[in-house]
């Protein structure tokens, strides 16, 4: 039987204390397998700020999914400051990565994670990239990661010859309603704001992408020069 995969977000606090957030993953579809509250908090409820493209109803999903499993996070995280600089060291099979950051940058990296492996219907779509987690990617690198997926996507379904990026524009529209609906719900999980201004993090991708792909695509064709028979140029 293959091994359950792990990620580990360890953090170094302000204060000197230690605190971990451990996923766990189903092997084969990589869906987060992670115990949930037994008795979850009032704003994980699906009606509660529900998102308003949300496919789900609530005679078949008391709770949303992504919220669910948020809940551990961020109350395990909830005295954090936005701007707080925090270490954080992620431990994944491949590499262990480790960086000084913000508190809320260090926090949207998690969520992120949970809410594309947790079953939202929509965040569900980023699956494939949360397989193959990089933390704390940059703009240039997440417009990358999010074409290959893309692409590779409509060659498995056997609609590569579709051409432009109108529905991965789409499925990003609908992603930015996801991440404003969560930040209403966070907004009601703690006191304090790291969890809401990480939503805000996550969500400004869902805006930058869609605006920013023709001209990265514009800047990523020199890299693509022997794919497109382009002559080396001599030195």
């Amino acid at each position: 039987m293959t091994e359950t995969l792990r990620i580990r977000y360890g953090f170094d606090l302000p204060n000197g204390s230690k605190k971990h957030v451990d996923l766990c993953f189903d092997p084969k579809n990589f869906r987060l397998t992670n115990e949930v509250p037994a008795e979850p908090p009032f704003w994980t409820e699906l009606k509660f700020s529900q998102c308003a493209n949300c496919p789900l109803s609530s005679e078949e999903h008391t709770h949303c999914p992504s919220a669910l499993h948020m809940a551990p996070a961020v109350e395990l995280l909830k005295e954090l400051v936005s701007f707080d600089t925090v270490g954080v060291t992620v431990t994944q099979a491949e590499r262990t990565v480790h960086a000084e950051t913000s508190a809320q940058q260090a926090l949207s990296s998690v969520l992120g994670l949970i809410m594309a492996t947790s079953g939202c219907p929509w965040t569900d779509k980023l699956r494939p990239m949360a397989r193959y987690h990089l933390p704390f990617a940059s703009e240039a690198e997440t417009v990358y990661r999010s074409v290959c997926m893309f692409l590779l996507a409509r060659e498995l379904m056997g609609t590569a010859e579709s051409s432009g990026f109108a529905e991965l524009k789409d499925l990003y529209d609908n992603l930015h309603v996801v991440n404003r609906d969560m930040s209403r719900r966070l907004g009601a999980a703690t006191r304090t704001d790291p969890a809401r201004n990480a939503m805000a993090l996550l969500d400004s991708y869902t805006t930058l992408l869609p605006a920013a792909l023709e001209s990265q695509l514009t800047d990523l064709k020199p890299l693509f020069d022997a794919w497109r028979g382009v002559p080396i140029s001599s030195i």
